[in-house]
């Protein structure tokens, strides 16, 4: 397994971790879940939701919403797999940066590291 292969396994177990507690006192409200299926319009990558808080305001003096998504190799319109150069991406994207797909239901994360290690958290 490579450096970065290890280092995204390990902080999805991390995520998953916090996500598996319960959310915090702190996620907004308002917020997409957790696991919700995005699309980072600024880096054009299909993606989920690992966690939401607030940063600021608007002109209108409603809290922003940054969310921490997790995003997926690119994947080309011909190639049913990854490259080797693709890796997985962590990002913060502001709440108008993102496009959420709500009609996809969010992905089990605790699952998915499941799937992915072999383990349980």
């Amino acid at each position: 397994m490579s450096t970065d292969t290890k280092d995204i396994l390990d902080t999805l177990r991390q995520m998953s971790e916090t996500i598996s507690s319960g959310p915090d006192s702190q996620y907004p409200a308002e917020a997409l879940p957790l696991g919700s299926w995005v699309r980072s319009d600024r880096l054009k990558r299909l993606g989920f939701v690992t966690d939401a808080f607030y940063a600021g305001q608007d002109l209108d003096g409603q809290r922003i919403i940054i969310y921490s998504l997790l995003l997926l190799p690119k994947i080309g319109g011909y190639v049913s797999h990854p490259s080797n150069d693709d890796q997985y991406y962590l990002t913060n994207e502001y709440e108008y940066e993102i496009t959420a797909y709500l009609m996809m239901n969010p992905i089990n994360i605790a699952k998915l590291m499941m799937e992915l290690t072999g383990r349980e958290l």
